[in-house]
C-alpha cells in the first residue's frame, strides 16, 4: 500500500514538472508572438514615418539670407549706374550695361571690377535704354539717336587639372545693329528677344509710341510703328519671345500685339485702376506678370476658352499677395515659374506663378533699388540698392510649386480653358509647366477598385454562398481548392493577358461583352429552372451537384448567343459603329485599353480572395440554425438568403474589405491593362490612372530629393491612408454587425 502511494506521489510530482515546463514554454511563446506582434506594428509605423518624412518637405517654406554685397565701382572711382543686370550660373560674375555704352564684369566674390567691354556696335555712344533676355544672356542697347545695338554674352568654364571649375571665360557676341527710329529720337525703354534666326526688337520712342523691328526666320525684316488708343501713356514693355508684345499703360490697361504670322493688336485688357509699372514675361513666354501703383499682381495668358472659339482671350489666370507697395520691377526664374517683385520701399516678395504661393518676403532689401536678378539656379538674389551697391541673398526654395490647392484643388494652367484637376509632372522642355493634382489619381484608384468590386463581389459572393450550402461536399472539396490557386496568379501575367489579348478582344466584340454581361445571369437562372423542372424520376437517379453540367452548358450558350448576336444588334441599335455611335452621340471616347477591362482583370484577381474568406464565414454558420429554419418549412434559397447570409455577414463584409484593399493596392494589372490617363471621368469606356500605378511609373523619371520625388511619396501616404480609413470603417461596421447577430 505504501508502496502504491509512492508511485502516485512521484507520478504527481513528475506531473507537476511537466506542467512547469509546459507553462514555461507557453510564456515563451506569449512572448515571442507578442514581440512579434509589436514588431510588425513597429515595422508599419515605421514605414509610415518614413513616408511621411520624405513627402513633408514640400510644405516647408522658403528661406533668404543675406549674403554680402558688391561695390560697383570702377577703379577709377566711378560709381556704376546699371541699366540691366546679370549673371552667369556658376555665380562668379555680375555683369551690367550702363548708360556709357560698357559692359562690366564684376566679381561677385570681393567686388572686384574683372573687365570692361565695350557694347559691340556703339563706340562713343550713349545709351538711354537696356533690355536683357530671361535666358539666353541677350542685350539690346538703345541709344539717345535712336540705334539699337544687339550683343550676347558668353561663359566658358575653365577646369584645372583636377577638374575643379577654376574661373569662366567671358565673350560678348555682337548681335548686329538697327536703326529703330529714322527721326533719331531717343530710346525710353527697350524689349529684346531672339530665337535662333528670329528677333524682335520693342523702343519706346515717344508717351504713346512704339517702334517694332521684327526679322522672322527667313530673315526677312520690318519696321512697324504701334501706337496706344486715345494717345494713352505707356509706362512699361516687354517681349515674350520674337511673337508677342505686352504694354502697360498709365490708365491701368494691357496692350498684348501678337508679331506672328502676323502684327495685329488683339487684346485691350485692364488690370487694375492704377498706372501699370512693370510687366514680366514668365519662362515660356506664354504667361506675363503685370505689376501696378497699387501694388497688384496678376498673371495672364492667351487661351480658348470654348473649344470652337475661332481665337484666343487673354485672362487673368492669377491673382497673388499685395507688395504692399509700388511695383517697380518684376524678375522671373530661368528654371520654373517662380518671380520676384520689387517695391518702391525696398521690399521684395518671392512667388510662384502656377500655385499662386508667397514664397518668401524680404522687407527692407533695397530701398530705392530699381534692379533686381533671381539667379539662373534660383538660388540666390541680385538686388540692386543706391550707391551703386549689388545686394546678394542666397534663397532656398526646392519646391515652389507645391501648395495645398495645387495638389487637390483646381488650378488654372497655360492652355486650359478654366481651373482644371491636372497630373502631368514632366515635359519635353525646360519651360513645361509642371502639374502635380493627385485628385485624378485619387479618383482613378476609386473608380478601378470600384468597376473591380462590382465584377467580383456578386460572383464571388454568390459563389460561396453556392458552394457552402448547396454544393455536394465532394464537388465542394475540389472546387475551393481550385478558386484559391487562382490567387497564386502572379499580377504581371494577368495585367499581360489583360493587357495584350483580352483588351484588343473585347474591343473586337464590345457590343456582344455587354450583352453578355445581362444574358449570363440569365442563363444561369434558366438553367436552375430547367433543373428544377427535371421529372422526379430522373431527378432521383442524379446525384447531388450533377446540376452543374446544367447550369454550365446553359451559360456557355448564352455567352455564345451573345457574342454571334453582338455584330448584328450593333448594326441595328449602334449604326455603323458602336465606338463612332459612342462619340457622336454620347460625346464619349473608346479606349481599347478601359476601365472594363481593368474591372474584368482586377476583379478576376479579386474573387478568389472574397471567395474563400465568404465561402469560410457561411460554413461556419452553425448547421443546427440551417437545420431548424429547414424544419420550420423554408425552402434551401430561403434559409441560404434569409438565415445564413444575415449570420456570416460579418465575415462576408471582411472579405469584401480585404478585396478592397487588395483592388486598391494593385499595380500592375491596373498598369498594363488601363492606358495610364489622369482623367476624372466615370466612363467604363475610358481609362484611368490609380496611385499606386502612378508611383511605379513616374519613379524612374523622380530624381532624389526632387518635387516629383517627393510627391510620389505623398501619393504613397495617401494610398496608406486611404486603406487605413476603409479598414478602419469596416472593422466598426464589422462589429456592430457581429454584435447584430450574436445571439442567433
Amino acid at each position: 500500500m505504501a508502496s502504491n502511494t509512492l508511485t502516485v506521489r512521484e507520478l504527481i510530482a513528475a506531473q507537476g514538472e511537466r506542467i512547469k515546463r509546459v507553462k514555461r514554454l507557453d510564456r515563451f511563446a506569449v512572448f515571442f508572438i507578442t514581440l512579434g506582434g509589436i514588431g510588425i506594428v513597429a515595422s508599419v509605423l515605421g514605414i509610415l514615418l518614413f513616408i511621411l518624412a520624405e513627402a513633408w518637405p514640400l510644405f516647408r517654406s522658403s528661406q533668404g539670407t543675406a549674403t554680402g554685397t558688391v561695390a560697383m565701382v570702377t577703379p577709377d572711382g566711378h560709381v556704376v549706374r546699371p541699366l540691366v543686370l546679370g549673371t552667369d550660373e556658376y555665380q562668379l560674375y555680375a555683369y551690367d550695361v550702363t548708360p556709357e555704352a560698357e559692359v562690366h564684369f564684376f566679381r561677385l566674390e570681393g567686388g572686384k571690377l574683372a573687365l570692361t567691354v565695350p557694347f559691340p556696335g556703339l563706340a562713343g555712344a550713349g545709351v538711354t535704354a537696356a533690355s536683357r533676355s530671361l535666358t539666353g544672356d541677350f542685350l539690346a542697347a538703345g541709344t539717345a539717336d535712336g540705334r539699337v545695338a544687339m550683343a550676347q554674352v558668353r561663359f566658358r568654364p575653365q577646369y584645372d587639372d583636377a577638374q575643379q571649375l577654376k574661373d569662366l571665360e567671358i565673350e560678348v557676341r555682337d548681335r548686329g545693329l538697327i536703326a529703330i527710329d529714322p527721326a533719331g529720337r531717343p530710346v525710353r525703354q527697350l524689349g529684346y528677344s531672339d530665337d535662333g534666326g528670329r528677333k524682335s526688337v520693342a523702343a519706346l520712342l515717344a508717351d504713346d509710341e512704339i517702334a517694332l523691328w521684327h526679322r522672322s526666320e527667313d530673315e526677312t525684316e520690318a519696321l512697324h510703328t504701334l501706337r496706344t488708343r486715345d494717345g494713352e501713356k505707356i509706362t512699361t514693355l516687354d517681349l515674350a519671345r520674337p511673337d508677342a508684345l505686352a504694354v502697360g499703360t498709365e490708365k491701368g490697361n494691357v496692350y498684348h500685339w501678337e508679331i506672328e504670322p502676323e502684327l495685329r493688336l488683339t487684346d485691350v485688357v485692364s488690370v487694375g485702376s492704377s498706372p501699370v509699372t512693370a510687366i514680366e514675361w514668365l519662362l515660356g513666354g506664354t504667361t506675363f506678370l503685370a505689376g501696378n501703383q497699387a501694388g497688384e499682381v496678376s498673371g495672364w495668358f492667351r487661351v480658348r476658352l470654348r473649344d470652337d472659339d475661332a481665337d484666343r482671350t487673354l485672362v487673368n489666370a492669377h491673382r497673388f499677395e499685395n507688395q504692399g507697395a509700388p511695383v517697380t520691377a518684376i524678375t522671373a526664374a530661368t528654371r520654373d515659374r517662380s518671380f520676384a517683385t520689387l517695391g518702391a520701399d525696398g521690399s521684395v516678395v518671392l512667388h510662384h506663378g502656377t500655385s499662386e504661393r508667397t514664397l518668401l518676403r524680404l522687407p527692407d532689401a533695397a530701398a530705392g533699388g530699381e534692379l533686381l536678378l533671381i539667379t539662373p539656379k534660383n538660388d540666390g538674389l541680385l538686388v540692386s540698392q543706391p550707391g551703386g551697391v549689388l545686394a546678394r541673398y542666397a534663397i532656398s526654395n526646392p519646391h515652389p510649386e507645391i501648395t495645398w490647392k495645387s495638389l487637390f484643388g483646381k488650378v488654372w494652367y497655360e492652355g486650359y480653358a478654366a481651373p482644371e484637376y491636372v497630373w502631368q509632372s514632366t515635359g519635353a522642355t525646360d519651360d513645361f509647366e509642371t502639374k502635380f493634382s493627385l485628385v485624378p489619381l485619387m479618383f482613378g484608384t476609386i473608380k478601378g477598385t470600384l468597376y473591380a468590386l462590382l465584377f467580383a463581389i456578386p460572383i464571388a459572393v454568390g459563389g460561396a454562398l453556392y458552394t457552402s450550402q448547396f454544393m455536394h461536399p465532394s464537388i465542394r472539396g475540389r472546387i475551393k481548392p481550385t478558386v484559391e490557386i487562382m490567387a497564386a496568379l502572379p499580377s504581371v501575367v494577368i495585367g499581360f493577358v489583360a493587357g495584350l489579348w483580352l483588351a484588343p478582344m473585347v474591343e473586337r466584340h464590345i457590343v456582344g461583352v455587354i450583352l453578355m454581361m445581362v444574358v449570363l445571369p440569365l442563363s444561369g437562372t434558366a438553367g436552375i429552372l430547367v433543373w428544377n423542372r427535371l421529372p422526379q424520376a430522373l431527378s432521383r437517379r442524379l446525384k447531388p451537384g450533377m446540376e452543374l453540367f446544367v447550369l454550365v452548358p446553359m451559360m456557355a450558350l448564352g455567352a455564345l448567343g451573345a457574342l454571334e448576336a453582338g455584330p448584328w444588334v450593333e448594326a441595328t441599335v449602334f449604326p455603323p459603329d458602336f465606338k463612332l455611335w459612342l462619340s457622336e452621340n454620347l460625346a464619349l471616347t473608346y479606349d481599347q485599353r478601359n476601365s472594363l477591362v481593368v474591372g474584368l482583370a482586377m476583379g478576376f484577381a479579386v474573387i478568389p480572395i472574397i471567395f474563400t474568406i465568404s465561402e469560410d464565414a457561411f460554413s461556419a454558420v452553425p448547421s443546427s440554425l440551417s437545420a431548424a429554419s429547414l424544419a420550420l418549412g423554408a425552402s434551401r434559397w430561403q434559409t441560404a438568403t434569409r438565415v445564413v447570409l444575415p449570420t456570416a455577414s460579418p465575415g462576408v463584409f471582411s472579405a469584401v474589405m480585404i478585396g478592397f484593399g487588395r483592388a486598391v493596392g494593385e499595380t500592375m494589372i491596373v498598369l498594363m491593362a488601363t492606358g495610364n490617363t489622369p482623367v476624372l471621368d466615370w466612363s467604363i469606356f475610358n481609362g484611368m490612372r490609380t496611385l499606386s500605378a502612378n508611383i511605379a511609373v513616374e519613379i524612374p523619371e523622380a530624381p532624389y530629393g526632387g518635387t516629383l520625388y517627393r510627391v510620389l511619396f505623398l501619393a504613397g501616404a495617401l494610398l496608406f491612408a486611404m486603406t487605413f480609413v476603409v479598414n478602419t470603417i469596416a472593422e466598426v461596421i464589422r462589429q456592430r454587425l457581429r454584435e447584430r447577430y450574436r445571439a442567433i
